[in-house]
């Protein structure tokens, strides 16, 4: 059986080191070679750049587990020791709402349900609707077409105590 030959391609790329985030990358990357990790980091930076690009996190939690940890407790987050007294609350009301159903339907007496038809009137006491002297002046506003509104608003209410 014959071996396998490997196919390997190679990369190149060229930083600038005049610039200063190029030249401290430089410096990062003889560090990686000098721990001989600088073709893994290239390789996970490459596989997390396109997993991210994709809208996947899959390789981001692979690589970095604290961040998947942080983002849980920001949507799971702790609960305040007020928050907790009144979750023991709510669950001691629930209790009890229970056992008073289970009593309710102990007992012999059934309830019947209350059907309606339709509309009922309300059995409310007449009354008569208020009467209004015609002795007194009526107050007639009259509508001005005038553009000026702070004018017009003015001479309104001018017409009131008149």
């Amino acid at each position: 059986m014959p071996a396998q030959t490997r196919y390997r391609v190679m990369h190149k790329f060229w930083l600038d080191l005049k610039k200063d985030n190029e030249d401290q990358l430089d410096e990062r990357i003889h560090e990686l070679k000098v721990k001989r990790t600088f073709v893994k980091t290239i390789r996970d930076a490459l596989r997390l750049f396109f997993d991210l690009k994709h809208g996947r996190v899959d390789v981001l939690f692979e690589l970095f587990p604290f961040v998947k940890a942080e983002l849980l407790v920001e949507i799971h987050p702790q609960k305040t020791a007020g928050e907790l007294e009144l979750q023991h609350q709510l669950e001691r009301l629930e209790k009890l709402l229970t056992s008073e159903r289970a009593v309710l339907h102990d007992t012999t007496r059934q309830l019947q349900p209350i059907i309606i038809d339709g509309p009922q009137a309300l059995n409310t006491p007449k009354f008569d609707l208020p009467r209004f002297d015609d002795e007194e002046d009526t107050l007639v506003i009259q509508r001005d077409t005038n553009t000026d509104s702070a004018l017009n608003f003015l001479n309104s209410m001018l017409r009131l105590q008149q």
